[in-house]
């Protein structure tokens, strides 16, 4: 089984770093709010007790919490019997907690994802399950963006959306994933349509920096930060718009 530490390397660091930053902040506004009709060494102890108090909370409280025991269930289950087939396939778990690895010559990447769904006021849970992804190369390049948008829609293992050659697969059974039946289907709509393998090297050279720097672009557009200390970040996103 893939074995990867439960504490991500640098994690208590950012914790730490952006601790001591963002209660810096926090302790500084209240030192001036409390200098406001008391004095220097009252407002000082204030500031200092808050500042304290931003670290204990994101050492003690956030990373404990998001670092330790809420990665430690998610490594859990990923290295449980429900994920062996890709540990037997020679898939690799890496430190951000995704699946890579190379089968039937094409190359895959599983990424465990999670969903929070509501279904009262204030209560719901969270939807664990996967998307697939593989790259492909076309026989003859003039093919691809008509192609790709004929081969996106619903198939027998479920709904897969090809853009710049990478297919991204949602299975239909997310929620208890049969890896070998949906890993051997998408090869062979890929034989079918007479589709190549393609190296993630070779897809990041392609399109990998070109989508990324794009994305980035149009976030950019979309968001304005309002403030931002440490990890809290609060920012406005622009509603899209309706054509």
């Amino acid at each position: 089984m893939n074995q990867i530490p439960v504490i991500r390397k640098g994690a208590i660091k950012d914790y730490w770093s952006n601790g001591i930053v963002g209660g810096f902040l926090v302790g500084l506004v209240f030192f001036l709010i409390t200098l406001i009709g008391n004095s220097v060494s009252d407002a000082l102890v204030t500031g200092l007790a808050v500042w304290i108090g931003i670290i204990v909370l994101f050492i003690g409280v956030g990373f404990t919490s998001e670092e330790y025991y809420k990665r430690k269930m998610r490594i859990k289950e990923l290295t449980s019997s429900k994920y062996a087939f890709l540990d037997e396939n020679g898939f690799v778990l890496h430190p951000d907690l995704y699946f890579e690895g190379t089968y039937r010559e094409f190359f895959f990447r599983i990424l465990p994802m999670t969903k929070w769904i509501e279904k009262k006021r204030g209560r719901g849970k969270d939807i664990h399950y996967v998307i697939i992804e593989s790259f492909y190369s076309f026989n003859n390049d003039s093919q691809e963006p008509k192609k790709e948008g004929i081969m996106s829609g619903d198939y027998h293992i479920g709904r897969i959306h090809f853009a710049n050659q990478c297919a991204s697969l949602l299975p239909k059974d997310y929620e208890n994933t049969d890896f070998k039946m949906n890993l051997d289907g998408l090869v062979s709509i890929f034989h079918r349509n007479n589709l190549q393998p393609l190296s993630m090297e070779e897809w990041k050279e392609a399109h990998g920096t070109r989508l990324d720097k794009a994305r980035e672009m149009a976030e950019k557009a979309k968001t304005k930060q309002i403030l931002k200390i440490g990890k809290l970040d609060i920012k406005y996103r622009k509603p899209e718009q309706n054509l």
